[in-house]
């Protein structure tokens, strides 16, 4: 019977990973254990299986799961119904829980766990949960197949009906094991490229702090620090341009943040540890970033730079982050430049930071205020564009005007009266 449930899952699992790559949300939540060490979940970026199971799953150290799978499910469903998917919002709430919105192939959960040691039990629909064989020494993985929503005529009826057998299912076996549910579905509701998906799509980009996040986001006390690339240090030499070196400070190397706010000032350390540096490795880099308040509004300083135990300080080679309303993040996708605080300094080091979004003296959340972006709203093309329309608008008054002004005769010959006589003379 275990064969026959494995070869099940194998072949629906292979069906659905090889003809699909179809992404679905995934809710994870328990009642007992506590996850940590979580990275931040993105908004828009598309989660593989491996990520998923290594990075998100494994932090609630699952013992025993309870997967329940539905054979289609959407963002929209969990947004649009969450008065029929009242139960799963209170479990969310009330339990340790994570929320996934875009997950690649997360029903091949139910293929990988058997290969990891876990005893597969499956739940079809209409079947009773109480006389499932749970081993007592073993991890449990017991995967509910919610009956189907794509043949219900009504939405709100069928995720309604399935809300009804989680909870069923919860109250039957739930208490007997300390189990991490997941909900998930084996493809998305709405379709990509439909209207409902790329309203989705628009909707989740205009309230992301940055169009990417290919970089390191960086928290600590009251300062977030999202790189869109890696830090990069510029030397050059003393007698000759064309002699640069550039070294980029990869991101991956980077270790915890910390920092410190208090009163008017705020600074984010940004560790990192073996760090190659030309022909050598460098064991730890630092670099301190510092900022300061004044009134309703707040500035970048300057970057102490350290790499083993050789400092510099960096100052702004413009006045890039100045007169940042409090509340709000500065967003600039455009590269910074930040040069030495010493004059003559030989070789002269330069350090670049190729778009970035931060903001200081908030909240510790994960979460950027509105941007206040380096690029204004009157750009020079739009300057361009106004004074070119202006200059022809002055053209096409000054035609009008002058057509205006031109008169015409008042009185014109009759050929059967007398002709119009005009004295040319005084």
């Amino acid at each position: 019977m275990t064969g026959k449930v494995s070869l099940l899952l194998l072949l629906s699992s292979l069906m659905y990973g090889v003809f699909a790559k179809d992404h679905v949300p995934v809710l994870i939540w328990n009642t007992k254990q506590a996850q940590s060490g979580l990275p931040a979940v993105p908004a828009l970026q598309y989660i593989n299986y491996s990520t998923f199971q290594a990075k998100y799953l494994d932090p609630f150290k699952p013992r025993n799961i309870l997967l329940f799978l539905q054979d289609a499910l959407s963002v929209e469903d969990l947004s649009s119904h969450p008065s029929e998917l009242h139960h799963v919002k209170q479990w969310m709430e009330s339990s340790h829980s994570l929320y996934l919105p875009n997950v690649e192939n997360a029903a091949y959960l139910a293929h990988d766990l058997p290969s990891h040691g876990y005893n597969v039990v499956v739940l079809e629909p209409g079947v009773p949960a109480a006389g499932l064989d749970l081993k007592q020494q073993d991890n449990n993985l017991v995967v509910v197949k919610l009956p189907s929503t794509l043949t219900n005529p009504s939405r709100h009826r069928a995720l309604q009906k399935a809300d009804e057998v989680m909870e069923n299912v919860i109250s039957k076996i739930g208490e007997q094991r300390d189990f991490t549910f997941i909900f998930t579905g084996l493809k998305p509701s709405v379709e990509e490229h439909s209207e409902q998906f790329e309203e989705r799509i628009r909707v989740a980009r205009s309230s992301m702090p940055s169009e990417e996040r290919s970089g390191g986001f960086h928290n600590a006390s009251c300062v977030k620090i999202n790189l869109l690339s890696d830090i990069v240090l510029i030397y050059k030499g003393s007698n000759s341009t064309e002699n640069v070196t550039e070294i980029a400070i990869d991101d991956s190397n980077a270790a915890a943040d910390s920092g410190d706010c208090s009163g008017d000032t705020a600074r984010i350390l940004i560790k990192y540890i073996n760090v190659p540096i030309g022909s050598y490795t460098a064991a730890k880099v630092n670099f301190h970033f510092e900022f300061k308040k004044e009134g309703g509004q707040w500035m970048l300083e300057g970057v102490d730079n350290s790499i083993d135990d050789k400092k510099t300080y960096f100052k702004p080679a413009k006045p890039y982050v100045s007169g940042i309303p409090i509340g709000m993040s500065y967003s600039c996708a455009q590269a910074m430049y930040f040069k030495l605080n010493e004059t003559h300094k030989t070789p002269e080091i330069q350090m670049k930071i190729g778009g970035v979004q931060m903001q200081a003296f908030s909240p510790a959340e994960e979460k950027f205020g509105g941007a206040w972006d380096c690029v204004g709203f009157f750009t020079v093309p739009i300057w361009v564009g106004l004074l070119t329309s202006l200059f022809y608008v002055f053209i096409l008054s000054v035609g009008m005007y002058m057509l205006s002004d031109i008169k015409t005769m008042d009185r014109f010959d009759d050929p059967k009266g007398q002709p119009i006589m005009v004295p040319n003379t005084d």
